[in-house]
């Protein structure tokens, strides 16, 4: 796994670079989802005022539905509430087969 770049926003949560694609989760759930990630060693970009985990409702700890609600936590109903927004190696968002977002990610998991 290669730590490429992260930044913080104001909300609370960190963006991590991974192997070109970008991962978010609020700060203190960082060592759950990046256990070998030394911030000390990897480039820090500026601090945002608006991010994928906040404004796009990407995160590991997010539910896939869009709600913005922690996974697990999510009363949606839906079918993509059974899966976290993002899974790092897996994909960066998730999406409805028929949405026009399917098509501008790179690495999306289709519900």
């Amino acid at each position: 796994m290669n730590y490429e770049k992260y930044s913080r926003c104001a909300c609370g949560a960190i963006t991590v670079t991974v192997d070109g694609q970008d991962y978010s989760c609020l700060a203190y759930r960082r060592k759950k989802f990046f256990p070998g990630l030394d911030l000390r060693k990897v480039p820090r970009f500026e601090t945002s005022y608006s991010c994928n985990h906040c404004a796009n409702r990407f995160g590991l700890d997010l539910c896939g539905c869009g709600s913005g609600n922690e996974f697990g936590y999510c009363d949606g109903g839906f079918d993509a509430c059974e899966v976290p927004m993002q899974k790092l190696g897996e994909y960066t968002c998730v999406t409805d087969g028929d949405s026009w977002v399917a098509d501008l990610h790179k690495q999306s998991k289709v519900i």
